[in-house]
């Protein structure tokens, strides 16, 4: 009765949090959009002068992918690390107008380029009575792009993500779960996710984060160094049969793009080598995403950590 007690007393806790933050943001999402994006990207610009951490990771980051030859040598190490933040800071305004407007308000503020390759593999499912993947990563506005798609090709999608704090996951879960799609947490829902597949359901889920030591990631070659990855999405297509799509969003001040690449189709029987093979494309694929629009990417993460004496060279972040 205490526990059960304590767990409503945290429930309600959560809730009043959560609507003072919607109360508090409400006028905020009401600016118009010129305002809102100069807000957001002014906010990312001060996070990255203050957040000294983080100001450090992406500068390694940048320079170490400058010095294997992954970015463009005259490439301005500071401007971008700090435009990278204004996006984040875009991102994060988009978020907000998402969450208390809903996709109507990016009505006319966004393109879907390979659109041949999302209705081929929809078509292909369908026939085939196999689930689909959708997969992206940190780049652009990746929380719009679990909106926009569904919303075009007309279809529900489980969106995959990990837990980030009760507020923080209640906020999410409302976000993504708008226009009647579901959330699914990544920690303990691998058979939710099987289920899914199995029943030619659609997920939606992130590639690029650094794999935990020991667990599912394996070290893959990211823009020159080896990078722990994650190879649970392939593994789940693999033992479904599910095909998987790849896709990344960019944008272009408050207009946003949403480019879908060729579907993979796991083999009958897919061993460890297909599932390092195709995974290795993946990383490949994100990173001449990346070459082309450097400041997109979220350079703070820690993606190359706990290799290469990473810990002890910031350079290495």
């Amino acid at each position: 009765m205490v526990q059960m007690a304590q767990t409503a007393k945290k429930s309600l806790a959560v809730r009043i949090r959560v609507l003072l933050f919607l109360i508090l943001t409400w006028p905020v999402s009401r600016l118009p959009r010129a305002w809102a994006q100069a807000l957001g990207g002014l906010g990312g610009r001060i996070l990255f002068s203050l957040l000294r951490h983080r100001r450090r990771v992406t500068v390694g980051n940048l320079t170490r992918a400058k010095e294997l030859g992954y970015l463009d040598s005259s490439l301005d190490i500071a401007k971008t690390g700090t435009e990278t933040f204004a996006n984040l800071g875009r991102t994060a305004m988009e978020g907000l107008n998402l969450l208390h407007q809903g996709v109507d308000y990016f009505e006319g503020q966004w393109s879907i380029l390979g659109q041949s390759y999302a209705r081929q593999a929809l078509n292909t499912a369908r026939e085939q009575k196999k689930g689909l993947i959708f997969l992206t990563a940190h780049i652009g506005n990746w929380e719009l792009s679990c909106q926009v798609l569904p919303l075009f090709f007309g279809f529900k999608v489980h969106i995959v993500g990990r837990t980030q704090g009760l507020v923080a996951d209640s906020l999410l879960i409302k976000l993504r779960t708008m226009g009647g799609h579901f959330f699914i947490f990544k920690d303990g829902g691998a058979g939710t996710m099987l289920k899914i597949l199995r029943s030619g359901g659609i997920l939606g889920t992130l590639f690029d984060q650094s794999a935990m030591v020991g667990g599912e990631g394996v070290p893959l070659d990211f823009m020159g160094r080896k990078a722990l990855t994650t190879l649970a999405p392939l593994k789940l297509a693999a033992k479904t049969g599910a095909l998987i799509i790849p896709f990344f969003s960019r944008r272009d001040g408050s207009y946003h793009y949403f480019e879908l690449f060729p579907y993979l189709t796991p083999p009958p029987k897919a061993d460890q080598s297909w599932l390092i093979q195709s995974t290795q494309a993946l990383n490949d694929l994100l990173a001449d995403f990346i070459m082309k629009y450097p400041d997109q990417w979220m350079w703070g993460h820690r993606r190359w950590k706990n290799l290469e004496g990473i810990k002890n060279d910031p350079r290495f972040f």
